[in-house]
């Protein structure tokens, strides 16, 4: 499955509900790749696109 919602989201990561809203609101993650909302409101997250981010990001202080 390629989208799954929010709450699985958290369930499968361990991310946090803050975590999530941070890299959202930074831009860090984008509106229709990494995340979206749907009609009805829902958010849906791309755990693909999440897994591609993660292996390509580095921390820096």
């Amino acid at each position: 499955m390629k989208w799954v919602k929010l709450s699985r989201y958290y369930e499968l990561s361990g991310d946090t509900q803050d975590a999530f809203y941070k890299k959202k609101n930074r831009g860090i993650w984008r509106e229709g790749k990494e995340f979206r909302t749907a009609a009805d409101g829902a958010t849906w997250v791309n755990i693909q696109a999440v897994e591609v981010w993660a292996e390509k990001s580095r921390y820096v202080r």
